[in-house]
């Protein structure tokens, strides 16, 4: 076999393995429909529009965890080396 005949199939093959990975690209670029959001998230953020808004004007809602939530205390060290603790409250 020539080597003009090698390339022109190695071309070929480019070629189809070119347009094979552009079609499988295409598929995955289908658009996406959000038809339900519902939020919780610290600051009293309860819909879209407050979370936005918490976001939008860089608002602090860091707070430590509620007591409500457990003895948070009995998992605080503030040495970070300690095992089985966190070091941040």
């Amino acid at each position: 076999m020539a080597v003009t005949d090698t390339l022109k199939k190695a071309f070929l093959a480019l070629e189809k393995a070119e347009k094979k990975i552009a079609q499988l690209e295409t598929a995955h670029r289908e658009p996406i429909a959000i038809i339900g959001m519902a939020c919780r998230f610290p600051g009293g953020a309860n819909n879209p529009e407050k979370y936005w808004n918490i976001l939008k004007n860089g608002i602090d809602t860091i707070t430590e965890v509620p007591v409500s939530r457990g003895d948070w205390d009995s998992y605080y060290d503030p040495d970070q080396t300690a095992e089985g603790k966190m070091y941040t409250t």
